[in-house]
């Protein structure tokens, strides 16, 4: 069985030159897109030989993937906040404020996010996303559930999806496609599928 021969960071030396190479991939891949980001150019913007990045990393896609677990953290490190603040919001404030901390968190770093979906296997980016993603399932079952009591348990299940996939892919594609809809006509016809998934009815009604 092949093993992982990649040193791994142990002392603070070795971590800190290990986050200087992500941090360097990042730029790159943010100012110069996916085929600049060769490891010779991350090497060198992060001031490392290619030798010493492939003392910590076995390939570019082994480095991307890094990068991709850096995205993910610091996005879940801006949206899990909006929803703790949503959980105590009605339904259609509470959309919004998560809607909104999703696009903020997406838009800032667009051109990665694009880069990184455009790369990373799609297998890899569900194996980085699945914690973030079991949370906001949970809070989506929760909240629903108790703003739809009439919801038998498979229901429940099936609208809790319905709402995990539109909340997940229509902000991620809104950034990357950049369809032309103004951010304040987007959200409010995405707060308006969300909520009558949830409430059963559309808003205002």
């Amino acid at each position: 069985m092949a093993t992982n021969r990649r040193r791994k960071p142990q002392q603070e030396r070795s971590r800190q030159t290990v986050e200087r190479i992500v941090d360097a991939a990042a730029r790159v891949l943010e100012r110069e897109g996916d085929r600049a980001a060769t490891t010779n150019r991350i090497a060198e913007e992060a001031g490392v030989s290619p030798g010493s990045l492939y003392q910590y990393f076995e390939d570019r896609d082994d480095l991307l993937l890094a990068v991709t677990r850096r995205f993910v953290a610091d996005f879940e490190d801006r949206v899990v906040p909006a929803l703790r603040v949503a959980a105590r919001e009605d339904v259609v404030t509470g959309i919004v404020t998560v809607v909104g901390a999703t696009l903020d968190a997406m838009e800032d770093r667009a051109p990665l996010l694009r880069a990184l979906m455009a790369r990373v296997p799609g297998d890899r980016q569900e194996e980085v996303t699945r914690a973030l993603r079991a949370r906001v399932t949970d809070f989506v079952f929760t909240s629903t559930a108790r703003h739809r009591p009439d919801l038998s348990a498979t229901e429940l299940e099936r609208i809790t999806w319905m709402l995990v996939e539109l909340a997940q892919t229509l902000p991620l594609r809104y950034v990357l496609d950049r369809p032309p809809i103004p951010r304040e006509v987007f959200v409010e016809d995405t707060v308006r599928l969300l909520a009558t998934h949830a409430m059963g009815t559309t808003p205002g009604t």
